[in-house]
């Protein structure tokens, strides 16, 4: 019933997961600045040690409401906690093959995704400073591409759901 795109989501979304809450743990160390994670891996100061806090500062560059200055809620956390949970229940409910839980994880993952973008685009009209960082620290490309990568979350789930 389950196709390999399952068993790929489900241990993609679980490592991602786990990156998520490792950058909650972290986020103290996530700061704005010009130099890019490129540039970093140019002069050789990214690590693997720092390379998951490095990216995900990249990131921060297109949404920066990550970082408590920017944005002292944090709720947008919320978002990256509830996926590493719902990455941990995808993989429990595919081994258990509950097709209806299956459904719902996916239908929760999907609405999680869609109530980020929604409250950055709100973010971005309502809160000054997250599109000056936006046009501060990121290039077109930068946007394009990394919002792109970030509705994977999006595409995965909706295609998956389909496939249910």
């Amino acid at each position: 019933m389950f196709n390999n795109l399952f068993v790929f989501w489900a241990i993609f979304n679980l490592f991602t997961g786990i990156w998520e809450v490792y950058a909650f743990t972290n986020r103290n160390k996530l700061l704005l600045n010009s130099e890019s994670i490129w540039d970093k891996f140019n002069n050789g100061t990214v690590t693997i040690k720092s390379f998951w806090i490095d990216a995900w500062i990249e990131y921060c560059k297109v949404d920066s409401r990550y970082i408590k200055q920017y944005s002292p809620l944090e709720y947008v956390w919320g978002f990256e906690l509830f996926n590493a949970l719902i990455a941990i229940l995808f993989v429990f409910f595919l081994i258990t093959q509950n097709i209806k839980m299956l459904k719902l994880i996916l239908l929760l993952s999907i609405i999680n995704c869609i109530c980020y973008f929604l409250t950055l685009i709100i973010e971005i009209y309502k809160n000054k400073i997250i599109l000056d960082n936006i046009k501060q620290y990121a290039s077109r490309w930068k946007i394009i591409v990394y919002y792109l990568i970030c509705s994977i979350w999006l595409i995965f789930p909706v295609l998956l759901y389909s496939k249910l």
